[in-house]
């Protein structure tokens, strides 16, 4: 009877591990989300996930554009005013006044995903649109689906120009976030 597994294959294990790594790494980088052309007509807020360029001011064109009545800002720095915000977003501190609600509370990704949950039930929410940047959309989106499941969760992705070191690190930690929640299911 021979060996089922020999100790040849233990001793390539790591350089197989590091061609599925690579090759899933590829299929994230080439999945990662553009800027949807269409949006649900249903949904009547935008969260926006600080941390990047570009994000605030995409969240706030759509609300502008009337594609969610509120927004919610999560993640925002303590010690960033909302003078600060509304320079940032070039908009008129009314329009913050009547619309936007920040959350200076969530540290990281799961805290945005929590924070943004209890700001959408207690606002009677059922569908929103998420705004982040390209590569931190799917695991954004895992997250806030685990966090509300009873709320629709459109993604919006940001265009960015990450470095390859960037995405690598946020590849990993998607890849922690599947495992964790195939995991809890």
């Amino acid at each position: 009877m021979g060996k089922a597994l020999g100790i040849g294959f233990f001793m390539k294990l790591p350089l197989y591990l590091l061609v599925v790594w690579a090759l899933g790494f590829v299929l994230f980088y080439t999945g990662l989300p553009a800027p949807p052309e269409d949006l649900p007509p249903d949904a009547k807020a935008i969260v926006v996930l600080t941390g990047g360029a570009g994000r605030l001011e995409a969240g706030v064109r759509l609300l502008e554009a009337g594609d969610g009545r509120r927004l919610f800002i999560s993640g925002v720095h303590r010690d960033v005013s909302t003078a600060d915000l509304t320079r940032m977003a070039g908009v008129s501190p009314d329009l913050f006044d009547c619309c936007i609600d920040i959350d200076r509370s969530a540290q990281n990704t799961l805290g945005n995903a929590r924070e943004g949950a209890a700001w959408a039930h207690s606002n009677g929410y059922d569908a929103l649109i998420l705004v982040t940047a390209d590569y931190h959309m799917p695991r954004s989106l895992i997250l806030f689906r685990r966090a509300m499941p009873d709320v629709t969760v459109t993604p919006h992705a940001v265009d960015t120009e990450a470095p390859l070191g960037f995405l690598i690190r946020e590849y990993n930690k998607y890849l922690i976030t599947l495992l964790r929640d195939a995991l809890n299911h």
